[in-house]
C-alpha cells in the first residue's frame, strides 16, 4: 500500500516537474518558427500567459486521470481480492460439507448395520418363541435361552458400544436434533427382551405371547430409527 501511494505521489511530482520544462520549450517553439514577441505590452491576453494557463490546466487534468486511474486500478484489484477470498471460503465451505457428509455416511451405515444386527436378534428370538408354543419341548427351551444369551453379549459387550461411539462423531450433524438422543436411550432397551429369557422365566403360553408382543414392538421401534437413519443420509447427499 505504502509503495504504491509513493509510486502516485513520484508520477504527480514528475509531472508538475516536466510541465514547465514543456511550457519552456513550447513558448521557444512558438517564439523561433513564428517570430512572436516573447512580451507584448499592448496585448492584455498574452500568448504566453494563454501557453502558461493551458499548461497547468492540462498537467492538473492530467494528474487527476493518473489519481483517478490509480484509484480505479486499486479499486478493482480490491474488488479481484474480494472475489478471490468469498471464492477460497466457499471452497473451503464446500471441502468441511464434504468431510461432514462422508462422516455422516460412513458412521450412520455403521450405527444402521448394528441396528440391523440387533433386529435379526430379536426375530431370531420371537421366531424362537413361536417355535416353542406349537413344541414347547425342553429341548427348545434350551435352545432359546442360549441363543438370548449369545445375542445378549454381542449386543451387550460390542454393538451397543458401537452405536454408542459412533453416534458421539455424528449426532450433531442429524437434521433432527432429537434422533441421536433416542438412539442412545433405546439402547439400553435393546437387550431388555434377551436378558429375560432364563430358566425360571414363565414360559406358559400368555407370558410368551406378552414376551413376543414386547419384541414386535421394539422390532418397530427398531424399523422406525434405521428408517430415520436413512433418511437423514439421503438428504445430505
Amino acid at each position: 500500500m505504502q509503495k504504491r501511494k509513493n509510486s502516485l505521489n513520484q508520477k504527480i511530482k514528475l509531472l508538475f516537474f516536466i510541465t514547465p520544462i514543456v511550457m519552456f520549450l513550447t513558448i521557444f517553439f512558438i517564439h523561433y518558427i513564428f517570430n512572436s514577441p516573447i512580451f507584448s505590452y499592448g496585448d492584455s491576453t498574452n500568448w504566453i500567459t494563454s501557453v502558461i494557463e493551458t499548461g497547468i490546466g492540462a498537467s492538473i487534468t492530467i494528474a487527476i486521470l493518473i489519481y483517478s486511474n490509480n484509484q480505479q486500478r486499486r479499486s478493482e484489484e480490491q474488488q479481484e481480492k474480494i472475489a478471490e477470498l468469498v471464492l477460497n471460503i466457499q471452497n473451503i465451505e464446500q471441502r468441511h460439507d464434504e468431510r461432514e457428509r462422508k462422516r455422516l455416511t460412513v458412521f450412520s451405515h455403521r450405527i444402521i448395520s448394528n441396528l440391523e444386527t440387533i433386529r435379526q436378534n430379536h426375530h431370531e428370538l420371537r421366531q424362537g418363541l413361536t417355535d416353542y408354543l406349537n413344541n414347547n419341548t425342553e429341548e427348545n427351551k434350551q435352545s432359546i435361552i442360549l441363543l438370548s444369551k449369545k445375542n445378549l453379549e454381542s449386543i451387550a459387550y460390542f454393538i451397543i458400544p458401537n452405536i454408542k461411539s459412533d453416534i458421539g462423531y455424528i449426532g450433531d450433524l442429524f437434521e433432527d436434533p432429537l434422533l441421536s438422543k433416542n438412539i442412545i436411550n433405546q439402547c439400553n432397551e435393546y437387550g431388555t427382551l434377551l436378558k429375560n429369557i432364563e430358566e425360571r422365566s414363565d414360559w406358559n403360553k400368555d407370558p410368551l405371547l406378552m414376551k413376543i408382543s414386547l419384541i414386535d414392538n421394539q422390532i418397530k421401534v427398531l424399523t422406525t430409527t434405521i428408517d430415520k437413519i436413512k433418511q437423514e443420509i439421503s438428504e445430505k447427499l
